[in-house]
């Protein structure tokens, strides 16, 4: 019989499947004697169920658009100093579809599978899964209704990616880091835009959502290694930078080894297989 109200922390475990049966049996008990752990049990159980939940499809926006213009024009003027490792999708297919009057090629929200297929699992022990139960991250291929990406997907190398997330924290503001990790272990980055070798971009920010919200850009891959390709985001409370990634060592650019450096980060990640130049995946 338990006593004393458990640690928050707690609960996300209990919902979660992470706790021995004998765990479980003793929280649910507490909690249907106390009102207060009652009332946060069910506020978990509703979080996990909206994080859960199959994305939305929305249309962009006109900033979103105009956001996604300023930075085209910025990394033009980038690229005419030096080659850039990554790249937003757009060129001269994007510029010929504006001129026509037609939305942006960007990545948007999806109908997504059915529910429990698109879900984001907790890691790293207690105060990671709180963050990860809040925050959900998941990454797709290009094209309006993409699917969340799956594992060893074969993927074209002229294909770009997106991110899309949920985050449920109105209290505490939330950052983040995605970025792939070619065959060669050359890191690309999605988010931040990492335009020049000896600045140190900021994690970007994510404004709060209950709903399934698309980052503005799709990014191609600026000539990646075909092969393996690792996918990864870092979500935290306080910002990083692309230097706090791009200084370790390949070993210590691991999902796990990144959990172990920032244990109150949620770290996700997904493998894909990068097809070469011009293959049919």
């Amino acid at each position: 019989m338990m006593s004393a109200c458990p640690e928050p922390s707690v609960w996300p475990q209990l919902v979660d499947r992470q706790l021995s049966e004998e765990e479980a049996q003793a929280l649910r008990a507490h909690a249907r004697d106390c009102a207060r752990c009652q009332a946060e049990l069910r506020e978990t159980e509703v979080l996990v169920a909206r994080i859960a939940a199959p994305l939305e499809p929305a249309a962009p926006t006109e900033e979103a658009v105009a956001r996604v213009m300023r930075r085209v024009h910025a990394e033009a003027a980038e690229r005419r100093v030096r080659p850039l490792r990554a790249r937003p999708w757009v060129g001269g297919a994007a510029a010929a579809a504006l001129a026509a009057g037609l939305a942006v090629f960007m990545l948007r929200p999806s109908p997504g599978p059915g529910p429990g297929q698109e879900t984001f699992t907790a890691r790293g022990g207690p105060v990671a899964a709180t963050l990860g139960r809040r925050v959900g991250i998941t990454f797709h291929g290009p094209g309006t209704n993409a699917a969340p990406l799956a594992p060893d997907t074969v993927v074209p190398a002229e294909a770009g990616f997106g991110v899309r997330y949920r985050n449920l924290d109105t209290r505490e503001p939330v950052f983040l880091l995605a970025f792939a990790q070619d065959a060669r272990g050359e890191v690309h980055w999605l988010y931040p835009a990492h335009l020049r070798e000896d600045a140190n971009e900021p994690s970007v920010r994510l404004a709060p959502s209950a709903e399934a919200r698309a980052l503005e850009e799709v990014v191609v891959l600026e000539d990646p290694a075909p092969g393996p390709l690792r996918l990864v985001s870092i979500v935290t409370r306080a910002p990083l930078g692309v230097k706090d990634v791009e200084s370790l060592s390949l070993e210590g650019r691991t999902p796990e080894a990144l959990r172990r450096r920032w244990p109150e980060a949620a770290v996700e990640s997904v493998s894909v297989v990068l097809a070469g130049a011009g293959a049919t995946p």
